[in-house]
């Protein structure tokens, strides 16, 4: 009988050890936009909060249009923390981004256009406001995290050969000296940036100084803590060209954690 007692009290220490281990304090922030959806036929992209710049070449001559829509936002959330040596916090923003890209290359009796680009991207960073009289915590990294960009140009000489024989001059990028005609021409770039998610860690003190922090920043004080994660669009369009993003959903997950021993396997 003193064995099953001895026993029976073993397995309640060793469920309540596992119950303080696995306990924590959780946060969730959400936008609560609507979602971007992507047209498979016409590839347009509707939904979300969306922002678009192009040129307009009515007049013979391209001028850049400004950026109109939603291109920047916010996604809040809090979380309190009590004193302790270790305590962090791990910010996972996560979003759904679309970028459209569109160029065009043309000529007629009034515009010359050989070469046109469009740059879409979204970047986002994570702000935090430390409780009254708290020091700012350390953010690493405390810096813009690109979560989508790209950049496309196409660009052609055909309209100015087109009536004539395209020259026969040698490809710059011939393999094994050999030599192709490349009077004519039409190239396409293409270049992509993503991440989607990334996460963030809060007071960390070994981040002082680096990652984008001041020298000054520390570790998580008893009290709330209010988390910001930022969005921002950024467009770039030349020759006849559009370029949009579309943001959202949008959410932010936020946890407590404890690093026992800083930069090193625990």
């Amino acid at each position: 009988m003193k064995k099953v007692v001895t026993l029976i009290a073993v397995l309640t220490f060793v469920t309540t050890v596992a119950l303080a281990q696995s306990s924590g304090n959780f946060s969730y922030g959400y936008t609560g936009s609507t979602h971007c959806v992507l047209d498979s036929g016409s590839g347009a992209i509707t939904g979300g909060a969306t922002c678009s710049a192009g040129t307009d070449c009515s007049s013979g001559t391209c001028v850049p249009i400004p950026a109109s829509g939603t291109c920047g936002g916010t996604v809040n959330a809090g979380i309190k923390t009590n004193a302790g040596s270790g305590n962090v916090f791990v910010i996972r923003p996560s979003a759904v981004i679309g970028l459209l890209t569109d160029v065009t290359v043309a000529k007629n009796a009034t515009l010359n256009v050989g070469t046109s680009s469009a740059f879409a991207g979204v970047d986002l960073d994570v702000q935090v406001t430390p409780p009254s009289g708290a020091p700012a915590p350390c953010v690493s990294p405390n810096y813009s995290i690109t979560y989508a960009a790209r950049f496309i140009q196409i660009s052609t000489n055909l309209f100015n050969v087109l009536g004539t024989l395209c020259t026969t001059v040698a490809n710059p990028n011939a393999v094994g000296g050999v030599t192709t005609a490349v009077g004519c021409f039409i190239s396409f770039n293409e270049s992509t940036v993503s991440a989607h998610s990334f996460d963030w860690v809060v007071g960390d003190p070994s981040a002082s100084g680096a990652n984008g922090n001041a020298s000054n920043c520390g570790s998580l004080h008893t009290g709330t803590y209010g988390i910001a994660a930022n969005w921002k669009a950024s467009l770039g369009n030349t020759g006849i060209s559009q370029s949009l993003t579309c943001v959202g959903p949008i959410n932010m997950t936020v946890q407590q954690n404890k690093i026992f021993s800083f930069n090193n396997v625990n």
